[in-house]
């Protein structure tokens, strides 16, 4: 059944109230559901970063093991000038686009990348090539035949650097390898690994959406459900207790269910007589005991019809009042019911005086 549909059902008004808090409970867990997701996904994208992080310092620590061999070798070379040294490295050096030395004496740039850019940077200051301040901290804390590295952003690219501090000829000269970090974390084994990762977290987070949604609809539907029938049985019972009502108020009034006090005798004459009655005739019967007067009265229940209004006397004795009949048909009607002996007075209502 459509949403439209139901909101016109009786039982959807009388527990509307009920629905609508519901409803807001369930759009509180769905809220709730969705930060926990957002919070989840913000954890494993700050894990993956130290995955990644963790990933750049142990291979920043395999470069440093190599950064050392070529610093070892220089120290082993004897007495030269700085072109032959400068040479000497460039030999031994693989450089790249995404992976490249620099050399420096004192504060000033030697060599950088390869021929042309040694050109470019020759005699430049170093603060002039490691332009950012994480790179400058870098050449800050460099040490004398000690190998460090660093992981730090220059111009719009992430670098693994390496680089240590030596002595040459009674002048210091500083040597650092920087590895785009592109190089590192692209690598295809690495790269699938981490898209499978991030597609299964995904999955996942996805997966764990879908199915709150789906147990909340089917939990929504049930409580929707239980609601409305709810509502159809609070109304079922307002209207069994209207009928209840309705039927003790005609029983009430009911003649042939009644047996009333003679007190009232004369308020249902007058009733009757407004009502257009002509003729009436009161007949008082007397009974040995309870039994024989239960007896008539059940009989009474199933023979007389609610024309014929009983009334009891404080001594037991019961009269009939029987509306629109005389004297003459009433005696037939008991005796038909065999209770002539019963009879003790047959009156009309105008000989009665009411």
């Amino acid at each position: 059944m459509k949403n439209k549909d139901i909101t016109k059902m009786p039982e959807w008004e009388n527990k509307k109230v009920d629905i609508t808090k519901m409803e807001k409970k369930f759009r509180t867990v769905l809220v709730g559901t969705l930060l926990v997701i957002v919070a989840l996904a913000l954890l494993g994208y700050y894990l993956m970063s130290r995955y990644t992080t963790t990933l750049l310092k142990v291979y920043a620590t395999q470069q440093d093991n190599y950064v050392q061999l070529v610093l070892d070798q220089i120290n082993l070379q004897q007495d030269g000038t700085e072109e032959s040294i400068i040479s000497n490295i460039i030999d031994t050096l693989d450089s790249g686009k995404t992976h490249y030395w620099t050399l420096a004496r004192e504060d000033s740039l030697i060599y950088v990348k390869n021929v042309l850019e040694t050109e470019q940077y020759r005699g430049s200051e170093l603060d002039q090539f490691y332009d950012t301040q994480s790179a400058e901290s870098f050449i800050d804390n460099l040490r004398l035949n000690r190998v460090t590295h660093d992981i730090f952003a220059m111009n719009g690219v992430t670098y693994v650097a390496s680089g240590a501090l030596f002595e040459y000829n009674g002048m210091q000269y500083g040597l650092c390898l920087l590895t785009d970090e592109t190089v590192i974390l692209d690598n295809n084994e690495f790269l699938a690994t981490r898209i499978a990762m991030y597609i299964f977290a995904g999955a996942l987070l996805v997966l764990l959406l879908i199915s709150v949604m789906v147990a909340e609809t089917l939990l929504k539907s049930k409580e929707l459900d239980l609601n409305l029938m709810r509502g159809r049985l609070e109304l079922q019972n307002l209207r069994i207790e209207r009928l209840e009502t309705e039927a003790k108020q005609r029983d009430a009034y009911d003649t042939r269910l009644n047996v009333y006090h003679s007190s009232l005798l004369q308020s249902f004459v007058t009733k009757l007589k407004a009502g257009g009655m002509k003729t009436g005739t009161l007949v008082r019967l007397e009974f040995a005991d309870d039994q024989e007067r239960t007896a008539f009265l059940n009989e009474a229940l199933v023979k007389l019809d609610e024309t014929i209004v009983r009334f009891r006397q404080e001594d037991g004795a019961i009269i009939l009042l029987f509306s629109g009949y005389d004297g003459k048909e009433a005696q037939t009607i008991l005796e038909r019911m065999k209770c002539r002996q019963y009879i003790q007075e047959v009156q009309s209502i105008e000989e009665q005086g009411v």
